[in-house]
């Protein structure tokens, strides 16, 4: 079956199938049309190589780990996301943090590549699925290919591999509605997938085309500095800022900032936050810099503070209907606590989605 969702830039402007996005809407004064609202759902192909930290990832419900239901769970809500105005999701070829424990988080194994940088097929499968859901849904799939805790390659070269494979399949599988983010969060530093290194990746994965055809890719930078060093935002289509450290009003006056700095301003392009937290307050003042913003709700019984919530005020929930959060495994995928009611509500209102014309 051909795509049905193709995503596109039109200067600072995010189109589907070559239509604006939330065409023609305005909410409270400000333009939506053009924004990617979108959350951060990193965990939807997530696995565990290691036996000694899988058994932590066990459904409360069944007492073990199914990285197939969770892919599939999070496939069948995708239709409930886009009925309240959500426009993408950000999927990673190795996750994120889960639980924060050190003797969890530095031995757990969740990556689609291999030291070598070659492509693991059950990650490949499960991504396809969530592609192929996506694109049904009308929806697009942000696809980060590397994660700071899980860069275990041989070398230099391996990552090269790793970034040119994962384009090459993406290319190949024929989906239309991806956007890819290199790195979660690059930092000023010179190895390859840091500020001053991230440049080769960047340029591999757009210089891997097929029929002509090449994917829209940018890097996401970290909270603590926003454009740090080095020659990479002349090869980003987007710019994928992240908000998690700033209150409201200040990540406001950040995005504002952003936009006039010279390597940015110099063609216009959009500015997509892909990740922040559960403040509603954040998404407002990201829209009101004209910027599209990323829900991140970590969840309960991982041991962090992220995003401005301590996320180690209470144990993980025992029932499985009661499970919090988008990343800390298991997921339950479903809008079932407060904080993402109050997100998917607000999207829904800003979006104007359900409304009658």
């Amino acid at each position: 079956m051909p795509p049905r969702t193709e995503i596109g830039i039109d200067g600072s402007d995010f189109r589907i199938n070559g239509a604006p996005t939330y065409a023609g809407r305005w909410h409270e004064g400000r333009r939506i049309e053009g924004l990617l609202l979108n959350s951060r759902m990193v965990q939807a192909i997530f696995d565990d190589a290691n036996p000694r930290t899988r058994p932590n990832w066990a459904y409360p419900d069944t007492g073990i780990w199914d990285p197939d239901r969770n892919t599939r769970e999070l496939c069948a809500m995708l239709p409930v996301y886009r009925a309240h105005g959500l426009l993408a999701i950000t999927v990673g070829l190795q996750g994120g943090g889960s639980i924060y424990r050190p003797e969890i988080f530095e031995h757990y194994r969740n990556s689609a590549f291999t030291p070598e940088g070659e492509l693991e097929p059950a990650y490949l499968e499960r991504l396809l699925r969530v592609l192929e859901a996506a694109d049904r849904s009308g929806m697009v799939v942000i696809v980060n290919y590397f994660y700071w805790k899980q860069q275990r390659f041989q070398d230099d070269a391996a990552v090269c591999r790793a970034t040119e494979a994962a384009t090459q399949w993406l290319l190949e599988s024929g989906h239309r509605n991806i956007l890819v983010d290199i790195k979660n969060e690059i930092r000023e530093a010179d190895d390859i997938l840091s500020s001053r290194g991230i440049h080769r990746l960047l340029d591999i994965a757009r210089s891997t085309t097929q029929d002509g055809r090449r994917l829209l890719v940018a890097t996401s930078t970290h909270p603590e500095k926003h454009l740090p060093d080095g020659s990479w935002p002349a090869l980003c289509d987007f710019f994928m800022p992240h908000g998690n450290n700033s209150e409201p009003d200040d990540f406001r006056r950040e995005l504002l900032a952003f936009r006039e700095e010279p390597v940015v301003a110099e063609r216009a392009r959009p500015i997509c936050c892909n990740e922040d937290s559960i403040h509603v307050a954040s998404l407002d003042a990201a829209i009101d810099a004209g910027a599209s913003w990323g829900y991140y709700d970590q969840g309960y019984g991982s041991v962090g503070y992220h995003g401005r919530h301590d996320w180690s005020a209470r144990d993980r929930e025992a029932d499985h209907a009661e499970l919090s959060g988008f990343q800390t495994v298991p997921v339950n995928w479903s809008i079932n606590t407060a904080h993402k009611r109050a997100f998917f509500d607000r999207v829904k209102e800003v979006t104007g989605a359900g409304a009658t014309p």
